[in-house]
């Protein structure tokens, strides 16, 4: 199945591109399950090349959409850096008006949504469930964290932790914020499977 291009707007106003699949013998006027599939990072981007995943998402009769949030990278810095110590804020709202859009179409069933990512796309994944708690019927959350005050010491990124969120002792407030889906997890209605490598050290 080859990607279309999906341009999004935001509630603020910001462009949003992002790619989409339709399902394998897709007829047109049919709507059809979606699955959100969220590229890790941030700092990366889902492009015009093969992908497994999606490609086994589309066949399996999925419309696969995978947004460039906010924290992408392929936009220029600015686009890049406007998630800086604010994670979970503007690429919710990012990934959240590109579904907006999608089912505006009539590609999408708005009752039969799905989420996921790996690494910070599952980071991602448990934002946006947090944020819309009921709204997509599964989840995939992989090599995620919500609780990212229990990371600093024991992974690889001590010093990007650092230099963008500043010591948990002296920032709480910041480290309490990033961390909300943890401290909303009583409010979430998705169903969500959390995943990681039994060999994963991080």
């Amino acid at each position: 199945v080859i990607a279309e291009g999906v341009t999004s707007t935001s509630r603020d106003g910001t462009e949003v591109h992002s790619l989409l699949m339709k399902p394998v013998g897709y007829v047109a006027g049919r709507t059809y399950p979606m699955v959100v599939y969220i590229h890790g990072g941030p700092n990366g981007q889902d492009e015009h090349s093969f992908s497994f995943t999606h490609q086994w998402l589309a066949a399996s009769g999925y419309v696969v959409l995978s947004p460039n949030y906010r924290g992408s990278s392929g936009r220029g810095e600015r686009f890049q850096k406007a998630i800086h110590a604010d994670w979970g804020h503007l690429e919710v709202v990012d990934v959240l008006g590109a579904v907006d859009a999608v089912v505006k179409q009539g590609l999408a069933d708005p009752a039969r949504l799905g989420i996921g990512g790996w690494s910070y796309g599952g980071i991602l994944t448990n934002y946006t469930i947090a944020t819309d708690p009921g709204r997509f019927k599964a989840a995939v959350s992989g090599a995620s964290s919500s609780l990212q005050m229990s990371l600093y010491g024991v992974d690889q990124y001590i010093v990007q932790w650092e230099l963008e969120l500043g010591l948990p002792w002296k920032n709480k407030d910041l480290w309490t914020r990033v961390s909300y889906p943890f401290f909303r997890a009583d409010k979430i209605r998705t169903p969500t499977l959390f995943l990681c490598g039994l060999k994963d050290f991080n």
